[in-house]
């Protein structure tokens, strides 16, 4: 009985998932400034599933742009409206993303055998200086915030192309 315990706690030591440091830089609580910058990025073993994502805004002039690149397409809009940042600094403060580590992967035992997998980063930057930055591999933070928000920039960027399509069909 003994032997098996050890094994079972041996396993979860191997399997176990790294959580990554903590990052001095990392703000405490949500950023009180304006949100500048929103950057995500996907990247998993096939071409479909590479997802890039830049959403940011001048804080001098206020001139905005998003470009969205999936597979070996690339869509760049400029002008894009508050409420995408509004919706985006939400979500960061609604699912705590300034708590997130500055990285999460595996053990590295474990990081050594993997063949296949994804990788991820996430980067928030605002008009008072703090940033958030975090990355994995293989492993992504509790919560829906990444979700949350590639759902909300796909919705911006199939929003933006179906607009331009309906300006050329006219």
């Amino acid at each position: 009985m003994i032997k098996k315990l050890f094994l079972v706690m041996a396993l979860l030591g191997l399997f176990s998932v790294c959580n990554g440091q903590e990052n001095a830089e990392q703000p405490a609580t949500m950023p009180q400034g304006k949100l500048l910058r929103v950057k995500y990025d996907f990247n998993g073993m096939r071409m479909a599933e590479n997802r890039d994502f830049d959403l940011k805004r001048s804080a001098e002039t206020g001139k905005s742009e998003f470009r969205f690149k999936h597979s070996s397409s690339e869509v760049i809009i400029d002008g894009v409206a508050d409420s995408l940042f509004t919706a985006a600094c939400r979500i960061i403060e609604e699912e705590h993303m300034f708590e997130y580590s500055s990285y999460y992967g595996l053990s590295p035992e474990l990081e050594k055998g993997m063949l296949d997998g994804f990788r991820w980063s996430f980067d928030a930057y605002f008009e008072n200086g703090e940033r958030i930055s975090s990355s994995g591999r293989h492993v992504m933070p509790d919560g829906d915030g990444l979700r949350r928000i590639e759902r909300l920039l796909n919705h911006a960027a199939e929003a933006a192309i179906n607009m331009t399509l309906d300006r050329h069909k006219d």
